[in-house]
């Protein structure tokens, strides 16, 4: 077989790309990947499969795209990823595929040395508001419902630097420690636990435990006010085996809840000095056509996140947002007090 392999979401690493090779190459396949693939190409190769992979909502109609040009030559066209989840429908509309939004069970064990890994999936956590609602459903977290509601262990995988699983404070005991074991052995110079602990189920034994990994940073989520019990007692927790307030890096949900309750979390990192780490909030059918298109919440606009963002990420630890103006960079002269540090 001849197999094309598209990086919907380039030029991102896709790690599902990277298994998916593996996983025809082992089967004796002809594997060529591609981000951008020509109409020529396309027709003369001869592909007998093409297989389209999606990080990110906002590259699905590029996805529709490749798959509609290959369908075009009658070649058979699979589309997955996890970008593919709130827009499973539209997707069906467009080419007639039904694409897999949960991982792929073909490619999700495949052996290899990649640059990230899973050492699980799932989540049980209950009613993790992320802002992100779809379908008229509640804002809460897609991850149990794209990967399960009680966690999938894997203990064979080859350790990577970058750790992408999506609870690793709520983990059973032992697979905390299998994962820190062997990520050891491998003597990375620095490991990214790059979605980061969940402060409800952070303990002091979960600290000691994960000191043990040169962490580039202990990434943990302040998401919304309510939160914020459970996040100052992870912060104390921190503080009590001297972590340093600065290798904090903590996500903070622009646009899920009013501007002012938004930049009272950012404040509120900042009086911690700590780093934070403004994302946008993005609904999970979000396309991502027109930026300024994107659908807001309470008094947000499209632009009013964009600014925040900016200012949240570069400017909040020198004025507030109100003072904040577009264009404005670090050493900007200051139009309103620092009254809030």
């Amino acid at each position: 077989m001849k197999i094309l392999l598209v990086n919907a979401s380039a030029p991102s690493y896709n790690l599902a790309i990277a298994k998916a090779r593996n996983y025809w190459t082992a089967k004796g396949a002809t594997v060529c990947e591609a981000t951008e693939v020509p109409s020529l190409f396309m027709r003369n190769e001869g592909f007998d499969l093409v297989w389209i992979s999606v990080i990110f909502s906002w590259h699905v109609p590029n996805a529709i795209r490749i798959a509609q040009e290959a369908l075009r030559f009658s070649i058979p066209t699979e589309i997955g990823g996890c970008g593919t989840f709130g827009l499973q429908q539209e997707i069906y509309e467009a080419t007639g595929i039904r694409p897999q939004a949960r991982p792929d069970h073909r490619f999700e064990r495949q052996p290899g040395s990649y640059k990230m890994v899973f050492w699980s999936r799932g989540c049980p956590a209950k009613n993790c508001s992320l802002g992100f609602p779809h379908d008229g459903r509640p804002a809460i977290c897609s991850v149990p419902e794209m990967e399960g509601w009680r966690f999938t262990l894997y203990d064979d995988v080859t350790p990577a630097r970058i750790i992408l699983d999506n609870n690793l404070s709520a983990l059973p005991k032992q697979h905390q420690e299998l994962i820190i074991d062997r990520t050891l052995a491998e003597s990375f110079t620095t490991v990214d636990a790059n979605s980061g602990f969940e402060p409800r189920s952070f303990k002091p034994e979960t600290c000691e435990r994960w000191l043990r990994l040169p962490l580039v940073a202990w990434r943990f989520a302040y998401d919304e006010l309510s939160e914020l019990p459970a996040v100052t007692r992870m912060m104390e927790i921190l503080d009590d085996y001297g972590v340093s307030r600065k290798a904090r890096h903590i996500y903070c949900l622009a646009g899920n809840e009013p501007i002012e309750a938004c930049e009272e979390r950012v404040k509120t990192i900042v009086r911690w000095k700590s780093v934070a780490i403004v994302q946008r909030r993005r609904p999970l059918n979000w396309q991502g056509e027109d930026i300024l298109s994107l659908p807001t919440l309470h008094d947000w606009t499209p632009q009013k996140l964009i600014d925040f963002q900016r200012w949240g990420n570069r400017l909040s630890g020198a004025f507030p947002f109100s003072a904040y103006r577009r264009g404005m960079k670090d050493g900007d002269a200051l139009t309103e007090p620092l009254a809030f540090l």
